[in-house]
């Protein structure tokens, strides 16, 4: 159908038939662009991840403050922590008490169950979490910041229970108690919640060759028209810290 427009097209190029195909490539070319930075945004953070034996040690560092309060730490990348956070840390001296490592994820499906949008699991380390947050292509990205915190922390604590239970060995009638680390979540949040997100821009160095410089340019000029997907999360402006940091091409 394509080839079939496309030649029907070509027949007209002296009579301004030229316009669409003008227009495709500029588009084309956006996309490209796009997805080359995209590609090697997420190439770097995959490849300068951090461990959870990292993590372990960076939360076990006497330098480093546990302050009150729940942070919901945004990263682009599943296995591993961004490394980001260690920028943060390595500059701040100080972490939240609580920290839940959050994934938004585009499928490749219309729409995504509600009660499989929102995946909570336990790391290895104390008061660290992840959670995914999955979307399909048709779902509306429209959450109010009161009504995401709470999915995300019924979903937590059904996450917990299940867990804790599981590993008690309790029936699905037996009662089951509530495990601490409810409570603390509950308490983190009382004292204070903030969201925090990588501002990151690639530093271009001498040594990327030409076609890197320009696309990567390209794609800087790109990244700084878009937006974040936070505001339509419906996060507070005061709740939201964003961390600068560059990424050497």
């Amino acid at each position: 159908m394509e080839n079939v427009y496309a030649s029907a097209v070509c027949t007209k190029i002296l009579e301004g038939g030229w316009i669409p195909f003008a227009i495709s490539l500029i588009l084309a070319f956006i996309m490209f662009g796009w997805c080359y930075g995209r590609h090697r945004k997420i190439e770097y953070e995959l490849t300068h991840r951090i461990e959870l034996a990292k993590l372990g040690t960076l939360l076990s560092d006497p330098g480093v403050r546990k302050v009150p309060g729940l942070c919901f730490f945004y990263t682009n990348i599943q296995d591993g922590l961004t490394l980001v956070l260690g920028h943060y840390v390595k500059n701040m001296r100080s972490l939240h008490k609580v920290i839940i490592f959050t994934t938004l994820k585009y499928l490749l499906v219309p729409k995504v169950d509600r009660h499989e949008r929102i995946i909570v699991t336990k790391l290895g380390p104390e008061s660290v979490y992840p959670c995914l947050i999955q979307y399909g292509y048709a779902d509306p990205l429209n959450l109010e910041g009161d009504d995401f915190m709470s999915q995300v922390l019924s979903q937590f604590t059904k996450s917990l229970v299940a867990y804790v239970g599981n590993g008690l060995g309790c029936l699905p009638s037996e009662p089951r108690q509530a495990p601490p680390e409810i409570s603390e979540l509950e308490e983190a949040k009382m004292a204070g919640v903030v969201h925090i997100r990588g501002k990151t821009r690639f530093y271009i160095s001498k040594k990327c060759g030409r076609f890197d410089r320009f696309m990567l340019v390209f794609y800087e000029v790109l990244h700084c028209n878009s937006r974040s997907a936070l505001p339509t999360l419906g996060v507070p402006p005061p709740q939201c810290i964003e961390v600068g940091m560059l990424y050497e091409a």
